[in-house]
């Protein structure tokens, strides 16, 4: 019995640190984040464009050789 209570405890501990640490890193990231937004906002903004290109690119293609690809039957009306 002791020893189902003290791995209890210890799960109970290690919930609340990985809690902390996932608070103490939002917390730095929602007063970063913004700063250094502000600071290279022309440079995130281009990479940010290049980016977007680029997942459209890749998206075009998945669409063309997988999504396009899966059969769709007709669509069913709906039951009144």
């Amino acid at each position: 019995m002791q020893v189902i209570v003290g791995l209890w405890v210890v799960s109970v501990l290690g919930n609340i640190w990985n809690f902390l640490t996932l608070f103490y890193i939002v917390f730095v990231l929602l007063h970063t984040v913004p700063l250094l937004y502000e600071k290279y906002e022309d440079k995130v903004d281009a990479f940010a464009e290049k980016a977007e290109a680029e997942i459209k690119k890749h998206y075009a293609v998945f669409d063309a050789n997988v999504l396009s690809k899966i059969p769709r039957g007709p669509l069913k009306g709906k039951k009144q």
